[in-house]
């Protein structure tokens, strides 16, 4: 399992952290599951961080392997006084659904941590 973080767009009210993530297909997956990143964000911010997926997009690619691309969103901002954020991927959860339910087929847990440097804004 590989996790890139391709980028990060700041804004004042929070960021959007950009990831790609590459797999190795299991030969008994016959549906390509849909991943879903466990986020965490030092340093801590006085309100509690709250993250979502924004968009993605990806599934097979060659034969026995995934590629994803997704993008989250992580608000509040980190606080305007650190000079640094790590931004980590504490697990991915593989989901499926069908029929008004989710099913989660595969955990990968990490953590990736992604270190970024703020220069003030």
């Amino acid at each position: 399992m590989a996790v890139t973080l391709l980028s990060v767009e700041r804004y004042r009210e929070g960021h959007v952290a950009h990831f790609r993530m590459f797999r190795h297909r299991k030969r008994s997956e016959r549906d390509l599951p849909t991943p879903h990143f466990e986020l965490a964000v030092i340093p801590q911010s006085s309100m509690p961080y709250r993250f979502w997926m924004m968009g993605g997009t990806g599934g097979g690619g060659v034969e026995g392997e995934m590629e994803y691309r997704q993008a989250y969103a992580i608000v509040p901002a980190p606080p305007s006084d650190a000079s640094e954020a790590v931004i980590e991927v504490r697990e991915i959860s593989w989901e499926r659904f069908g029929a008004g339910t989710r099913k989660v087929v595969s955990v990968d847990t990490g953590p990736w941590r992604f270190s970024i440097r703020l220069r003030p804004t």
